[in-house]
């Protein structure tokens, strides 16, 4: 494949609020500002003088990137780029300074750039890839209509290691906004309990709440015991299962303290119908009935307009789980019915489903 005919010289591109640009002497200092905010970054402010200068043209000039300064509210925000390979797609990276987050400057910037690079350079496909764990750079992914691609292991570099990293995509005739909802758990409150989003310090209350017999006996797909590697993993699972648009997860911590004590998940929402709950409590807070005033204080928001206007509550749990089935009456679910023989168990034998469900309109809300 011949090389693409991109343009001469850095076109200017804008949206009214950001504009895309070639660099300018005036940016040297937001460039040095910017790339200096990272304590672990090698990046030096020769580094940034020569790359603003000399590379930022050199690279466009030979075609290898083709990199525009991101200019919002007349100053140097940061850059965004792609970089074509020989197959006639391109892959975007982008990095903005501290002061220009978090009001949307990135994603516009990269729909401005998407945009350049699907019409007038005829790229099939813009790739994106970041570290796991570099959530800034996933929601803006996210907010400019990539599809998410796989987690590669082993694909990027950080700070001199192989690290897993996040892929995406997307095509010249794809929307340029999200595919699905990002999740953001609402803070809820009751009487003792705050529902919010864990804390990365708070994986031995995880371990010790999953690891015990009752959990090996009703939730044999999980590992006993429930180590501090499998805790950390499921904090990361979660937090991409709500960028994905399929999951709420609360942590149930004592109003007062602060201190958690069990566990709300909230899924299959897509539909606002037969969304389920499932939970589970620390040691700490059996026996209070705080399982019961979690799940309540829930409902309240799934079924509130204010809220997320959901329709029906359910809670599936093994026959012969009563913790769990006496956490769901005092809640006020209500018992639908019995499948028989479809819960598995830990010593592999099998017991009847208990389905529940709760409405709007039932009394106990």
């Amino acid at each position: 494949m011949g090389r693409v005919p991109f343009p001469a010289e850095t076109p200017v591109l804008t949206d009214g609020v950001v504009t895309l640009r070639a660099p300018r002497p005036e940016d040297l200092p937001g460039a040095i500002e910017r790339n200096t905010e990272d304590p672990d970054s090698t990046f030096g402010a020769d580094d940034a003088r020569r790359w603003m200068s000399y590379g930022i043209p050199e690279a466009w000039s030979a075609g290898t990137r083709l990199v525009f300064v991101i200019e919002h509210q007349g100053r140097y925000a940061g850059t965004v780029g792609l970089a074509p390979d020989a197959n006639g797609n391109a892959g975007v990276h982008y990095g903005l300074g501290s002061w220009a987050r978090g009001a949307g400057v990135a994603s516009r910037a990269v729909r401005l750039a998407l945009e350049f690079g699907f019409t007038v350079c005829g790229f099939h496909v813009i790739h994106w890839w970041a570290r796991v764990g570099n959530w800034p750079s996933r929601r803006v992914a996210w907010a400019a209509g990539f599809r998410l691609g796989p987690t590669i292991p082993a694909l990027a570099e950080d700070q001199g290691r192989r690290t897993d990293a996040w892929t995406g995509w997307i095509g010249p005739g794809d929307p340029r906004s999200p595919r699905q909802p990002w999740l953001v758990n609402p803070v809820l409150e009751t009487s003792r309990l705050r529902l919010r989003t864990w804390r990365d310090d708070e994986v031995d209350r995880i371990t010790t709440a999953r690891t015990n017999q009752v959990t090996a006996h009703f939730l044999p797909f999980l590992p006993q015991p429930f180590t501090a590697e499998d805790a950390r993993f499921w904090l990361k699972d979660m937090a991409e299962q709500a960028a994905a648009g399929l999951r709420f997860n609360w942590c149930v911590a004592d109003r007062g303290t602060d201190v958690a004590l069990g566990n709300v998940t909230l899924y299959n929402v897509a539909t606002r119908i037969d969304s389920e709950l499932g939970y589970w409590a620390h040691p700490d807070a059996q026996g209070r009935g705080l399982m019961a005033e979690a799940l309540r204080g829930v409902a309240d928001w799934y079924f509130s307009p204010a809220g997320f206007g959901g329709r029906r509550l359910v809670i599936r749990t093994a026959a012969g789980n009563k913790a769990a089935r006496r956490v769901a009456e005092s809640a006020g679910f209500r018992l639908r019915g019995l499948d028989r023989a479809a819960f598995a168990l830990g010593d592999k034998t099998v017991d009847d489903r208990a389905v529940y469900d709760l409405l709007p309109t039932d009394d106990q809300l």
